[in-house]
Protein backbone atom coordinates (compact mmCIF):
# COMPACT_ATOMS: atom_id res chain seq x y z
CA UNK A 1 0.00 0.00 0.00
CA UNK A 2 1.20 3.16 -1.04
CA UNK A 3 -1.00 5.05 1.50
CA UNK A 4 -3.38 5.73 -1.18
CA UNK A 5 -6.84 5.00 -0.64
CA UNK A 6 -8.26 1.95 -2.71
CA UNK A 7 -10.29 3.03 -5.36
CA UNK A 8 -14.03 2.12 -4.84
CA UNK A 9 -15.50 0.65 -7.98
CA UNK A 10 -19.59 1.13 -8.09
CA UNK A 11 -21.72 -1.69 -8.72
CA UNK A 12 -22.86 -1.97 -12.24
CA UNK A 13 -26.14 -0.17 -12.54
CA UNK A 14 -28.71 -2.66 -14.75
CA UNK A 15 -29.79 -1.45 -18.27
CA UNK A 16 -32.28 1.11 -17.57
CA UNK A 17 -34.55 -0.39 -20.57
CA UNK A 18 -34.38 -3.68 -18.12
CA UNK A 19 -35.20 -1.89 -15.20
CA UNK A 20 -38.48 -2.98 -13.61
CA UNK A 21 -41.63 -0.80 -13.44
CA UNK A 22 -42.41 0.00 -9.97
CA UNK A 23 -46.01 -0.33 -8.94
CA UNK A 24 -47.05 3.08 -10.16
CA UNK A 25 -45.80 2.75 -13.50
CA UNK A 26 -47.01 -0.75 -14.09
CA UNK A 27 -49.67 -1.10 -17.12
CA UNK A 28 -53.78 0.09 -15.85
CA UNK A 29 -55.51 -2.58 -16.39
CA UNK A 30 -58.40 -2.92 -18.70
CA UNK A 31 -61.30 -3.09 -16.25
CA UNK A 32 -59.93 0.38 -14.67
CA UNK A 33 -59.63 2.00 -18.14
CA UNK A 34 -62.92 0.61 -18.35
CA UNK A 35 -64.15 2.58 -15.09
CA UNK A 36 -62.78 5.61 -16.27
CA UNK A 37 -64.83 5.49 -19.45
CA UNK A 38 -67.85 5.48 -16.93
CA UNK A 39 -67.34 8.17 -14.96
CA UNK A 40 -66.18 10.28 -17.81
CA UNK A 41 -69.09 9.31 -19.39
CA UNK A 42 -71.24 10.00 -16.38
CA UNK A 43 -69.81 13.31 -15.91
CA UNK A 44 -70.77 14.34 -19.92
CA UNK A 45 -74.35 13.02 -19.25
CA UNK A 46 -74.50 15.75 -16.07
CA UNK A 47 -72.96 18.26 -18.06
CA UNK A 48 -75.65 17.39 -20.20
CA UNK A 49 -78.76 17.50 -17.78
CA UNK A 50 -78.05 20.54 -15.82
CA UNK A 51 -77.84 22.37 -19.27
CA UNK A 52 -80.95 20.95 -20.27
CA UNK A 53 -82.91 22.03 -16.67
CA UNK A 54 -81.32 25.79 -16.90
CA UNK A 55 -83.02 25.68 -20.43
CA UNK A 56 -86.33 24.22 -19.38
CA UNK A 57 -86.31 26.37 -16.20
CA UNK A 58 -86.10 29.74 -17.77
CA UNK A 59 -88.32 28.40 -20.91
CA UNK A 60 -91.41 27.11 -18.08
CA UNK A 61 -90.76 30.35 -15.91
CA UNK A 62 -92.73 32.13 -18.69
CA UNK A 63 -90.83 35.56 -17.43
CA UNK A 64 -87.10 36.91 -17.00
CA UNK A 65 -85.28 34.82 -14.41
CA UNK A 66 -82.29 36.13 -12.03
CA UNK A 67 -79.26 33.83 -11.88
CA UNK A 68 -80.00 33.23 -8.25
CA UNK A 69 -83.31 31.89 -9.10
CA UNK A 70 -81.71 29.27 -11.61
CA UNK A 71 -79.04 28.62 -9.38
CA UNK A 72 -81.65 28.24 -6.07
CA UNK A 73 -84.15 26.36 -7.96
CA UNK A 74 -81.90 24.00 -9.16
CA UNK A 75 -79.38 23.36 -5.82
CA UNK A 76 -76.55 24.60 -8.17
CA UNK A 77 -73.34 26.69 -7.73
CA UNK A 78 -74.12 30.56 -9.07
CA UNK A 79 -70.62 30.62 -10.47
CA UNK A 80 -71.18 27.40 -12.23
CA UNK A 81 -74.84 28.83 -13.48
CA UNK A 82 -73.30 32.41 -14.40
CA UNK A 83 -70.45 30.00 -16.57
CA UNK A 84 -73.55 28.07 -18.07
CA UNK A 85 -75.38 31.36 -18.82
CA UNK A 86 -72.31 33.14 -21.15
CA UNK A 87 -72.31 30.29 -23.01
CA UNK A 88 -75.69 29.79 -23.61
CA UNK A 89 -76.15 33.85 -24.94
CA UNK A 90 -73.17 33.51 -27.14
CA UNK A 91 -75.06 30.69 -28.31
CA UNK A 92 -77.98 32.90 -28.82
CA UNK A 93 -79.73 30.19 -26.39
CA UNK A 94 -80.43 32.27 -24.04
CA UNK A 95 -80.75 36.28 -23.68
CA UNK A 96 -79.84 38.58 -20.59
CA UNK A 97 -82.18 41.91 -21.20
CA UNK A 98 -80.09 45.04 -20.40
CA UNK A 99 -82.46 46.79 -18.56
CA UNK A 100 -82.56 44.30 -15.91
CA UNK A 101 -80.30 41.27 -14.26
CA UNK A 102 -83.78 39.08 -15.92
CA UNK A 103 -82.34 35.86 -18.44
CA UNK A 104 -85.31 34.99 -20.88
CA UNK A 105 -85.35 32.79 -24.14
CA UNK A 106 -83.32 34.35 -26.99
CA UNK A 107 -83.81 33.88 -30.57
CA UNK A 108 -82.06 30.87 -31.39
CA UNK A 109 -84.31 29.05 -28.42
CA UNK A 110 -87.57 30.38 -30.23
CA UNK A 111 -86.76 29.35 -33.70
CA UNK A 112 -86.16 25.92 -32.47
CA UNK A 113 -89.40 25.69 -30.19
CA UNK A 114 -91.40 27.12 -33.40
CA UNK A 115 -89.70 24.11 -35.74
CA UNK A 116 -90.33 21.87 -32.83
CA UNK A 117 -94.62 23.26 -33.08
CA UNK A 118 -94.53 23.27 -37.33
CA UNK A 119 -93.05 20.20 -37.44
CA UNK A 120 -95.42 18.13 -34.86
CA UNK A 121 -98.17 20.13 -35.74
CA UNK A 122 -98.07 19.03 -39.49
CA UNK A 123 -97.02 15.38 -38.86
CA UNK A 124 -99.00 14.98 -36.07
CA UNK A 125 -102.83 14.09 -34.55
CA UNK A 126 -102.88 18.41 -34.20
CA UNK A 127 -102.93 18.15 -37.75
CA UNK A 128 -105.98 15.97 -38.12
CA UNK A 129 -108.32 18.11 -35.83
CA UNK A 130 -107.25 21.38 -38.02
CA UNK A 131 -108.24 20.15 -40.77
CA UNK A 132 -111.57 18.30 -39.79
CA UNK A 133 -112.58 21.60 -38.07
CA UNK A 134 -112.10 23.05 -41.81
CA UNK A 135 -113.91 20.59 -43.42
CA UNK A 136 -117.42 20.81 -41.04
CA UNK A 137 -117.38 24.91 -41.08
CA UNK A 138 -115.46 25.01 -44.81
CA UNK A 139 -113.13 28.16 -43.62
CA UNK A 140 -109.88 28.60 -43.18
CA UNK A 141 -107.88 28.08 -40.16
CA UNK A 142 -104.74 29.12 -38.44
CA UNK A 143 -102.88 28.17 -35.43
CA UNK A 144 -100.42 30.95 -34.00
CA UNK A 145 -98.96 31.75 -30.55
CA UNK A 146 -96.85 34.47 -29.08
CA UNK A 147 -93.26 35.32 -30.00
CA UNK A 148 -92.13 38.45 -28.25
CA UNK A 149 -94.85 41.03 -29.06
CA UNK A 150 -96.12 39.46 -31.99
CA UNK A 151 -98.13 36.40 -33.23
CA UNK A 152 -96.60 33.81 -35.38
CA UNK A 153 -98.66 31.40 -36.93
CA UNK A 154 -97.46 27.67 -36.98
CA UNK A 155 -99.94 26.00 -39.07
CA UNK A 156 -102.67 26.72 -41.34
CA UNK A 157 -105.69 24.91 -43.66
CA UNK A 158 -106.96 26.79 -46.25
CA UNK A 159 -110.70 25.87 -47.35
CA UNK A 160 -110.36 24.63 -50.94
CA UNK A 161 -113.56 26.70 -52.63
CA UNK A 162 -111.94 30.31 -51.36
CA UNK A 163 -111.96 32.43 -54.45
CA UNK A 164 -109.63 35.10 -52.35
CA UNK A 165 -106.04 33.63 -51.40
CA UNK A 166 -104.56 35.68 -48.56
CA UNK A 167 -100.47 36.09 -48.11
CA UNK A 168 -100.39 34.26 -45.09
CA UNK A 169 -98.10 31.28 -44.13
CA UNK A 170 -96.56 29.00 -41.46
CA UNK A 171 -93.99 31.60 -39.84
CA UNK A 172 -96.18 35.03 -40.76
CA UNK A 173 -96.51 37.62 -38.14
CA UNK A 174 -99.31 39.77 -37.33
CA UNK A 175 -99.83 42.43 -34.25
CA UNK A 176 -101.37 41.57 -31.00
CA UNK A 177 -104.16 44.76 -30.82
CA UNK A 178 -105.84 44.21 -34.13
CA UNK A 179 -105.85 40.51 -34.66
CA UNK A 180 -108.04 37.61 -32.67
CA UNK A 181 -105.58 35.39 -31.86
CA UNK A 182 -103.23 38.36 -30.68
CA UNK A 183 -106.30 40.30 -28.58
CA UNK A 184 -106.53 36.17 -26.50
CA UNK A 185 -103.00 36.22 -25.54
CA UNK A 186 -103.96 40.18 -24.35
CA UNK A 187 -107.31 38.85 -22.54
CA UNK A 188 -105.48 35.63 -20.98
CA UNK A 189 -101.86 36.55 -19.78
CA UNK A 190 -101.09 37.13 -16.26
CA UNK A 191 -102.07 40.56 -15.51
CA UNK A 192 -98.74 42.16 -14.95
CA UNK A 193 -97.52 40.71 -18.50
CA UNK A 194 -100.26 42.03 -20.33
CA UNK A 195 -100.07 45.69 -18.52
CA UNK A 196 -96.27 45.38 -19.96
CA UNK A 197 -97.51 44.57 -23.29
CA UNK A 198 -100.23 46.96 -22.95
CA UNK A 199 -97.52 49.78 -22.29
CA UNK A 200 -95.97 49.14 -25.13
CA UNK A 201 -98.32 48.76 -28.12
CA UNK A 202 -98.34 51.69 -30.60
CA UNK A 203 -102.10 51.64 -31.47
CA UNK A 204 -101.61 52.65 -34.86
CA UNK A 205 -104.91 52.11 -37.18
CA UNK A 206 -104.34 49.15 -39.88
CA UNK A 207 -108.27 49.73 -40.96
CA UNK A 208 -111.05 51.89 -40.47
CA UNK A 209 -112.45 49.49 -37.75
CA UNK A 210 -108.94 49.39 -35.82
CA UNK A 211 -109.30 49.72 -32.05
CA UNK A 212 -106.89 52.55 -31.63
CA UNK A 213 -107.50 53.74 -28.04
CA UNK A 214 -106.16 51.71 -25.05
CA UNK A 215 -109.53 52.47 -23.07
CA UNK A 216 -111.43 50.51 -25.90
CA UNK A 217 -108.83 47.95 -26.06
CA UNK A 218 -109.14 47.62 -22.15
CA UNK A 219 -112.98 47.18 -23.22
CA UNK A 220 -112.28 44.39 -25.64
CA UNK A 221 -110.16 42.58 -23.46
CA UNK A 222 -112.66 42.36 -20.61
CA UNK A 223 -115.60 41.10 -23.22
CA UNK A 224 -113.24 38.57 -24.70
CA UNK A 225 -112.21 37.23 -21.09
CA UNK A 226 -116.40 36.96 -20.25
CA UNK A 227 -116.99 35.30 -23.79
CA UNK A 228 -113.82 33.04 -23.95
CA UNK A 229 -113.13 33.87 -27.41
CA UNK A 230 -112.09 36.60 -29.93
CA UNK A 231 -113.56 38.29 -32.65
CA UNK A 232 -111.07 40.42 -35.31
CA UNK A 233 -114.40 42.80 -36.71
CA UNK A 234 -112.06 43.74 -39.83
CA UNK A 235 -109.53 44.93 -37.62
CA UNK A 236 -106.16 43.91 -39.94
CA UNK A 237 -107.85 43.05 -43.00
CA UNK A 238 -110.76 44.99 -44.78
CA UNK A 239 -113.45 42.23 -45.68
CA UNK A 240 -111.84 39.48 -43.40
CA UNK A 241 -113.67 38.68 -40.57
CA UNK A 242 -112.10 35.98 -37.65
CA UNK A 243 -112.83 34.41 -34.65
CA UNK A 244 -110.31 32.98 -32.15
CA UNK A 245 -110.23 30.53 -29.43
CA UNK A 246 -107.80 30.29 -26.71
CA UNK A 247 -105.64 26.86 -26.37
CA UNK A 248 -104.66 26.22 -22.90
CA UNK A 249 -102.34 24.32 -21.45
CA UNK A 250 -102.78 21.92 -18.11
CA UNK A 251 -102.02 24.71 -15.59
CA UNK A 252 -104.67 26.82 -17.66
CA UNK A 253 -102.02 28.82 -19.49
CA UNK A 254 -102.70 29.85 -22.97
CA UNK A 255 -99.91 28.71 -24.65
CA UNK A 256 -101.37 29.18 -28.56
CA UNK A 257 -104.69 30.32 -30.12
CA UNK A 258 -106.77 28.50 -33.29
CA UNK A 259 -108.78 30.98 -35.81
CA UNK A 260 -110.95 30.91 -38.02
CA UNK A 261 -110.69 33.21 -41.32
CA UNK A 262 -113.28 34.05 -43.37
CA UNK A 263 -114.45 36.89 -45.73
CA UNK A 264 -116.73 39.07 -44.37
CA UNK A 265 -119.88 38.84 -46.69
CA UNK A 266 -119.94 35.19 -45.99
CA UNK A 267 -119.32 35.45 -41.97
CA UNK A 268 -120.06 39.03 -41.04
CA UNK A 269 -118.70 39.84 -37.49
CA UNK A 270 -122.54 39.70 -35.85
CA UNK A 271 -122.57 35.97 -37.04
CA UNK A 272 -118.97 34.15 -36.19
CA UNK A 273 -120.14 32.91 -32.92
CA UNK A 274 -122.04 30.16 -34.85
CA UNK A 275 -118.67 28.58 -35.07
CA UNK A 276 -118.38 28.79 -31.48
CA UNK A 277 -118.96 25.11 -30.28
CA UNK A 278 -116.64 23.62 -33.12
CA UNK A 279 -113.80 25.78 -32.67
CA UNK A 280 -114.03 25.53 -29.00
CA UNK A 281 -114.14 21.50 -29.34
CA UNK A 282 -111.44 21.82 -31.89
CA UNK A 283 -109.42 24.16 -29.01
CA UNK A 284 -109.43 21.80 -26.23
CA UNK A 285 -108.54 18.66 -28.01
CA UNK A 286 -105.35 20.57 -29.59
CA UNK A 287 -104.53 21.39 -25.78
CA UNK A 288 -104.74 18.06 -25.37
CA UNK A 289 -102.53 16.91 -27.78
CA UNK A 290 -99.36 19.31 -26.92
CA UNK A 291 -99.41 17.74 -23.81
CA UNK A 292 -98.16 20.78 -21.73
CA UNK A 293 -97.74 20.17 -18.48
Amino acid sequence: MNGKLPKVISPIKPDETQRKPKPAEAAVPARAMLEDDQVESSEKLGVFQRSFAVLEYVVRAGRPVTPADIAEHLDLPKPTVYRMIEQFEAQGLLHRRFSSKGIAIGPRLADFAFDILRSSVQYGPRRLILNALVSEIGETCNIGTLEGSEIVYFDRVEATHWPLRLHFHIGSRVPLYCTAIGKLFLAFLPERQRASMLSRLDLQPVTPHTITTLSGLEAEIDSIRREGLSVDREEYLLGVVCLAAPIFNARREITAGIAIQAPAARMPSTDAYRHRGALLVAARALGESFTFD
